[in-house]
């Protein structure tokens, strides 16, 4: 036995001895259709029989769980309060009929709610950011074939509390700082409390200590610290949980990339450049991408290398502290025969529906030029005449293209460069519930108004007088509130030049819609749910639900309640999960925005199943979420998984997902815009920690898959592997019912 595996069993032995002295989502519903293939048959693992169920669908695995004995003795409810509370309660419910009758029962080991929706046996509370349903219907209850319970068919005996097991629930600590007090509460679920808390700190960490019963680790360092962290926790009846987190605490000076740009290199000329940076903890590791036939001296970051032809090429810097912290920066990087593109990646933004020219620039060789695109394509039915100008009608929609131009002087010199267009309005504006969110390009502006840009504002007229909403050079976006509904309003974009020149630059009109939290009318009303499929990328052709696109991904939630999540083709789509990739889709709104305001301000909802009404055994299939103002730029939120010292992984707990996914929890069937509601996973814009970002409009779910993505601290991700789910077709992978803005 090492010395490491000597010293966690004396640890998890110490805090036994302290606790004993405190004393988505399977798809396998059936579509109800007369084309269903004959059920698989699986046994629950958890040691009793359930009810009859017969889960699927056309075309997927299915599980069927046996009648048999309900659970052991649960004894006389006549000898625990908290039991004979529930059977009156109980028996109000099935006699009266009253959804009510069950409100303010939570399950067994939950202390504290911060949330809680659903009525009558769908009941689900909320509490540290996870849901869990407050009642087991695994003793004998009867759900119908979608998974609904079947009231008529149930006794007052059959249900009882869910006992949530002990578990660490909180994320990875964040970040602190050098010289400054450090505090983070780790919180625990389930069990019985209260808790008793113990770590074993690795080297580093020798300045912080965990306060046994509250569990808050607290210290300070004058020097920069990453330290291992194994935290565990035991309840008052022995029962034990643990997981690993790191400890980083970081100079004051964030950790950045100060090369801004390289020099242009030669044909057959040797090429040395060295790489800065700042901030972190030296010494720095140094790397790039691609690399031949430059090489990156991995602790200094001089880039040399002889290149034998020219063109540009997009080098992806990595810098690396010794604390582990790592950022990302692309340069570009010329080779020249004496040849050179001059015109900049990317290129000016080019409008919806609009004219664009552009006539691309070289330097060096012999004149005239001759130009073309080599790889990559323009946007449909545009043209790259011979002598550089680029002309087209844009598109309707926003787009982005990539393509490489080659340019070749008189005696036949060669230079090629990559480009990239986007096509975005010049002013966005998005209407929404008594608002309008507003956007602009700022490199868009510079380039055309022929100066430099000294201010942008932006005037309101309707509704009565006009209103001068912006004026100022810091933002990009904003929000323009208390707008009327019915009302239409004009907007109007100028730029203001160093040179004293006022251009106008920009117009949009809208009418704010009244708003539905049902599916909206176009051009009627308004809603606050994901409106357009922009991208479906699954692993598979075969992908369930890829028919009823848009349709079942776009609306409110299909999910009725906690035991009866969405499952038809019509109402979720499939993303494909396997080992190593997972699929993605990309959704836009359109009639509402997503506004970043107090609390979590958009919800995802996936169709994540208690099987055979167990709440302890959650079929989860996650995903992570990033979101865009402009396509294109993108954000991600930060995620972790929370695993157990010893290294193994429950996948049926929720917990284990400790921050930033999706698929995590079932719907209610409550107020999909009201978090403390409605179930399904929330997200708070402030997580991104993007300032001046204030509201966006697209977002980006990505299936995890297995052992595909790594979280902040470098632990891979894992996926269930139960009944197809990392098949990476049919209904493998995270299953998207609806997105729902809160802040709209």
């Amino acid at each position: 036995m090492s010395r490491l595996t000597r010293s966690l069993w004396q640890f998890v032995a110490i805090v036994a001895l302290i606790a004993t002295a405190v004393g988505g989502a399977y798809m396998g519903f059936q579509s109800g259709g007369a084309h269903e293939t004959p059920a698989e048959a699986a046994r629950h693992d958890a040691g009793r029989a359930a009810a009859k169920v017969r889960l699927h669908r056309p075309g997927d695995p299915s599980i069927e769980h046996g009648n048999g004995a309900a659970k052991g003795d649960e004894g006389d409810p006549k000898d625990d309060p908290e039991e004979s509370e529930l059977h009156a309660k109980l028996k109000k419910f099935f006699q009266e009929g009253d959804d009510h009758a069950l409100d303010g029962l939570r399950p067994k080991g939950v202390s504290h709610v911060d949330g809680e929706g659903g009525k009558g046996l769908g009941r689900q509370v909320r509490s540290g950011g996870k849901w869990y349903p407050v009642f087991d219907l695994s003793h004998g209850a009867v759900l119908r074939p979608d998974g609904s319970v079947d009231a008529s068919m149930i006794e007052s005996s059959q249900v009882s509390l869910s006992k949530v097991p002990l578990a660490i629930a909180s994320p990875n600590p964040p970040q602190g700082l050098v010289g400054q007090p450090y505090a983070y509460r780790f919180e625990a679920i389930g069990g019985t409390p209260p808790y008793q808390w113990a770590m074993q700190a690795g080297a580093g960490a020798e300045g912080f200590n965990l306060d046994p019963g509250s569990g808050t680790l607290s210290g300070l360092s004058q020097q920069p610290v990453t330290a291992m962290l194994t935290v565990l926790v035991a309840d008052s009846a022995g029962a034990q949980d643990s997981a690993v987190f790191s400890l980083i605490i970081v100079p004051a000076t964030a950790l950045t990339i100060t090369t801004a740009t390289l020099p242009v290199a030669t044909v057959g000329k040797e090429y040395q450049a060295t790489l800065t940076g700042e901030g972190g903890v030296a010494p720095y590791t140094w790397a790039i991408a691609p690399a031949a036939p430059w090489q990156c001296d991995p602790m200094t970051g001089d880039i040399t290398g002889t290149p034998t032809e020219a063109g540009d090429v997009s080098l992806q810097v990595t810098l690396t502290d010794k604390q582990g912290t790592t950022v990302q920066k692309t340069l570009d990087l010329k080779t020249s025969n004496g040849l050179n593109i001059t015109t900049q990646s990317p290129l000016v933004p080019a409008a919806p529906s609009s004219q664009y020219t552009l006539t691309f620039q070289a330097e060096g060789g012999t004149e005239p030029y001759t130009w073309k695109v080599t790889t990559g394509a323009l946007p449909a039915n545009w043209n790259l005449s011979d002598d550089g100008m680029l002309s087209g009608l844009a598109d309707n929609q926003e787009s982005q293209y990539q393509f490489t131009i080659e340019v070749t002087d008189h005696d036949g010199l060669t230079f090629s460069k990559p480009f990239e267009l986007d096509v975005v309005d010049a002013l966005i504006v998005v209407p929404s519930r008594q608002r309008a969110g507003l956007a602009w390009q700022p490199m868009l502006l510079a380039s055309v108004a022929g100066a430099p840009v000294q201010s942008v504002s932006i005037v309101r007229s309707g509704g009565g007088p006009d209103v001068e909403v912006y004026n100022g050079s810091n933002l990009n976006n904003m929000v323009d509130h208390n707008l009327v509904t019915g009302a239409t309003y004009d907007y109007k974009l100028t730029v203001h030049t160093v040179d004293g020149n006022a251009v106008p630059f920009g117009a949009k009109r809208v009418t704010i819609l009244p708003m539905t939290q049902q599916r909206a009318v176009p051009g009627v009303s308004g809603d606050p749910y994901a409106d357009r499929v922009v991208a479906y990328n699954p692993l598979s052709a075969d992908a369930y639900g890829a028919s009823g696109l848009p349709y079942n991904v776009t609306g409110p939630p299909d999910g009725r309640s906690t035991f009866s999540p969405a499952y038809r083709p019509t109402e979720v789509a499939s993303l494909g999960a396997r080992l190593g990739a997972g699929g993605s889709i990309t959704l836009q709104f359109t009639d509402n925005i997503v506004e970043f305001g107090p609390g979590p301000d958009f919800t995802v909802f996936e169709n994540v199943l208690f099987m055979n009404g167990d709440p302890n055994q959650r079929y989860m299939e996650p995903a992570i979420v990033e979101v865009a103002l402009f396509e294109g730029q993108w954000y991600r939120f930060p995620f972790n998984v929370n695993a157990a010292a010893s290294g193994k992984v429950n996948l049926t707990r929720p917990t284990y997902y400790a921050q930033g996914f999706a698929g995590v929890n079932g719907t209610t069937g409550d107020d999909p815009t009201d978090p403390s509601r409605s179930g399904g996973d929330s997200f708070d814009g402030d997580a991104l920690g993007i300032p001046g970002l204030s509201w966006i409009r697209f977002i980006r779910i990505t299936s995890t898959g297995n052992k595909a993505l790594h979280d902040l601290n470098g632990v891979l991700v894992q996926h269930t592997d139960q009944l197809g789910a990392l098949s990476g077709g049919g209904s493998s992978g995270f299953d998207l019912d609806a997105v729902s803005a809160v802040n709209y």
